[in-house]
């Protein structure tokens, strides 16, 4: 690949060669989650061309590390053009929406503890928080439009027993509670993604919000719906 240097932007040859092996990386580890149906060579298509955008966009001053950055930024790149196919069956439709509210998550917690130095009490505590939020958004995304996926098709190489179907529909009567319970902004930005299948940005703009603002009051609520949730379990 080249990176197209009369785009503008940081142009950094070191990094688009990071970035380029990163890309193999990420793209063998969504194949992973998603199954053998996709071509690895198709994965990595998909993200080709965001290479140069993340290297002019990379800020070190965010606190963030620039694999981290690229990391994410590849990956959601890669599910976009997943997204965009037709006819993907409900598993990976679902699976693909986990992903990607996991990523929102990781990438709305940097923007909220960016250059923050925290004592390591609190830092375990930030841990702790970080993997329950982390596990509470790919549940969210798994299951929150389950029902109503529009766009996907059946699939029997998917087949879901009826306890783990179960299961999830149990999980998304529990986040339908608890989103009515967090209150707003946090809540309604979390219900008019997770539900209603609105861009995170343009959930946002509905309570009057810029993306970078919906993308850390995302992972705001994440964290309250997590801790909702676990309060709701131990009342049943």
């Amino acid at each position: 690949m080249s990176a197209d240097k009369s785009k503008g932007g940081k142009y950094d040859d070191a990094r688009v060669r990071e970035a380029l092996d990163l890309l193999d990386v990420v793209a063998r580890g969504v194949a992973r989650q998603l199954g053998s149906r996709f071509q690895l060579d198709d994965l990595k298509g998909y993200a080709h061309e965001a290479i140069t955008d993340v290297v002019a966009k990379f800020d070190p001053n965010r606190g963030v590390s620039f694999r981290s950055f690229a990391r994410l930024r590849l990956r959601g790149a890669i599910i976009d053009g997943l997204r965009r196919e037709s006819g993907l069956p409900r598993g990976v439709a679902a699976r693909l929406r986990a992903l990607e509210a996991a990523d929102l998550f990781v990438d709305g917690r940097a923007e909220e503890h960016a250059q923050r130095s925290p004592t390591a009490e609190a830092a375990d505590t930030r841990v702790q928080s970080f993997l329950k939020g982390l596990a509470t958004a790919y549940a969210s995304g798994l299951v929150a439009r389950e029902a109503d996926d529009g766009n996907a098709v059946s699939d029997e190489r998917e087949t879901i027993d009826p306890e783990t179907a179960t299961a999830r529909r149990e999980l998304r009567t529990l986040l339908d509670r608890a989103l009515a319970e967090i209150g707003d902004p946090e809540g309604t930005i979390l219900r008019r993604h997770y539900f209603m299948d609105e861009d995170l940005q343009d959930a946002a703009a509905h309570v009057g919000l810029s993306k970078s603002w919906g993308s850390r009051l995302h992972a705001r609520g994440i964290e309250k719906l997590s801790a909702k949730l676990g309060e709701l379990r131990e009342n049943r």
